[in-house]
């Protein structure tokens, strides 16, 4: 008891018990291998070692931090030393067993462990060697644990060397580090390797499960999972955060105020900015960042959390059935079916990549705040924003709708819109708006519909090939070669092209298998399902047999608003004409 306690009104047995208070973390150690949480392979291959006596005298065990590997080397070491060992099941009778408690405790002077963070200098190293030639005291097997075993000198490592390689009888030597890449070679080879895992949320939550009750504590399950989640797959964090939560909130847990505890983000604010993204309003998602900040809460984990719930959401788009893949969901199904209908895929990449980008700088900005503010009203307006495929199909559907065809089919055209050149003795100039010319028909870019067929339906199998080809316009000798196919019709089981200009090479190109391959693989992905592609290859279109003077001829200048591109632009887009020139 300290000095003057009870001078000072404290209870003399509050204090006492208050020092030998023992962590959950301790008191719910695992003692045997069926005891540990998670890393079946790693002890079901030590127990079966055990049984046909092929131990090896030097074990890595590899993996983060806590999920078992010193405990798994305390217990490896109570199975080898245990009075009815060695047994895979050491039985842990502190009274009968002297061997099985005194490891347990730390006691024993067959079971060395060394932190090797605190021991890296050789001098040290040698006089735990210098021990190695000396027969157990009590036990069968000496037993050497050296945790945090990457922190070792090289001079360390130099001298562990020799005593791995050629090991007196009766020595194990248990290497265990979060960092094996950080081990030498050398040492590395003379070991066993052990691969320990993080472990996943239900393993976690089990646990917990099973320690609450115990323990006489009240919690629900979201309280569990939050417990968890913030663990990180780590289950000596997890009943840390468990004894921290209990002392904190008493015998009964709850979510909500859990969240508060350990700073997490609270659901509704999860929804809520989601909201704001989907309904487009920045003002409200930057009211939210204000709040938060406010509340002094991480920004960089509400990022995080919001991308692990727009991960959430493209799940539930995705997957028929997703229970499985939402372990760590935050917000419950109900709530965020909903938004997921609400977004489309492409538009929870763009905010996924958007707020990734974000969180990467967030972590070397002296304002992360101001860079959340951007990135949150970039969010709001990539919804406004069309994708590439979408804008390429529109403007080849509004391509075949113009009575001369697509600008630049004939020979000799340009871009009518845009401008052309006179270039009978006169320097080039562009010309004013009001003088925009009729291109000579051209062959139009989406075939005139079959007999019961209608016209909607082409133009909508028009879009879709104009999305297969942004798919392959990457591949530069292919994308030229797709310029001489469209579309001729779409079965439950094929997709006919037409060919134009039915060329040797281009047959060649278009009759690649790899080629199939590609544009197969681009057609499944628009269309959703696996198509056979057919070809109808047709002879070139002959040249014009008119007149060199009626084909250079101009024909009579429209107004702009007259113009066919231009009336059907302005129908589709909802643009208006702001000025236009007269001739």
């Amino acid at each position: 008891m300290a000095p003057g306690a009870e001078a000072e009104g404290r209870d003399p047995s509050l204090s006492r018990n208050a020092m030998s208070y023992q962590v959950i973390a301790r008191r719910w150690r695992p003692q045997t291998f069926d005891e540990v949480v998670g890393q079946r392979n790693v002890t079901e291959t030590l127990k079966n070692a055990i049984l046909g006596n092929r131990v090896a005298h030097a074990l890595l065990f590899a993996g983060p931090r806590g999920v078992g590997k010193t405990t798994t080397a305390r217990i490896l070491a109570k199975a080898l030393n245990c009075d009815r060992g060695p047994t895979p099941t050491p039985c842990g009778n502190a009274d009968a067993c002297g061997a099985c408690d005194e490891i347990a405790h730390g006691r024993s002077v067959d079971c060395l462990e060394v932190d090797a963070a605190s021991n890296t200098q050789v001098e040290k190293t040698r006089d735990l060697l210098e021990t190695v030639q000396y027969a157990p005291t009590r036990g069968r097997h000496k037993v050497y644990i050296i945790d945090e075993a990457h922190m070792l000198s090289t001079s360390s490592f130099n001298a562990l060397l020799k005593t791995l390689e050629e090991p007196p009888p009766r020595v194990l030597f248990i290497l265990a580090t979060t960092e094996p890449q950080r081990i030498p070679a050398t040492i590395h080879s003379r070991c066993q390797r052990h691969e320990f895992r993080l472990l996943s949320l239900r393993e976690i939550s089990g646990r917990l499960r099973e320690i609450v009750g115990a323990e006489g504590v009240a919690a629900d399950e979201e309280a569990l999972a939050a417990l968890a989640q913030a663990a990180g797959g780590s289950m000596r964090d997890a009943q840390s955060l468990l004894d921290q939560a209990i002392a904190c909130l008493g015998e009964r847990l709850e979510a909500s105020r859990l969240a508060d505890l350990l700073g997490l983000i609270k659901a509704d604010v999860l929804v809520e900015a989601t909201d704001a993204i989907l309904a487009r309003d920045a003002a409200r998602a930057l009211r939210l960042v204000d709040q938060l900040a406010s509340r002094g809460q991480d920004l960089r984990q509400f990022v995080l959390e919001l991308i692990a719930h727009l991960r959430d959401l493209m799940i539930l788009k995705v997957c028929p059935d997703p229970s499985s893949l939402l372990e760590a969901m935050r917000v419950s199904p109900e709530v965020a079916g909903p938004q997921a209908g609400r977004a489309s895929l492409p538009e929870l990449e763009l905010m996924i990549k958007a707020l990734q980008h974000a969180e990467g700088e967030m972590r070397r900005a002296p304002q992360p705040r101001i860079l959340l503010e951007m990135a949150l009203i970039r969010l709001t307006e990539i919804r406004k924003a069309q994708g590439l495929e979408e804008i390429l199909g529109k403007l080849v559907a509004l391509e075949g709708r113009l009575p001369g065809g697509p600008p630049g089919a004939g020979a000799g055209n340009e871009l009518p819109l845009f401008g052309s050149r006179q270039t009978h003795g006169h320097a080039e100039r562009p010309l004013q708006a009001a003088q925009i010319v009729q291109t000579p028909p051209a062959a139009p870019s989406v075939r005139p519909p079959a007999e019961g067929e209608r016209r909607d339906d082409v133009e909508d199998l028009a879009v879709a090939w104009a999305a297969v080809v942004g798919r392959l316009r990457g591949r530069k000798r292919l994308a030229s070669v797709l310029t001489e196919v469209r579309p001729a019709g779409r079965t439950a089981e094929a997709l006919r092209l037409e060919v134009k200009n039915g060329n040797a090479f281009i047959r060649e190109t278009l009759e690649d298998p790899d080629t199939r391959q590609l544009i197969a693989d681009a057609a499944a992905e628009r269309f959703g399902r696996r198509l056979r592609i057919e070809y109808h290859f047709t002879a070139p279109s002959s040249p014009s047999l008119e007149p060199a003077e009626a084909r250079r001829a101009p024909a009579p200048p429209v107004r702009l608003a007259e113009h066919p591109l231009v009336r059907e632009a302005l129908h589709m887009f909802g643009g208006t004409i702001v000025h236009e020139t007269t001739p």
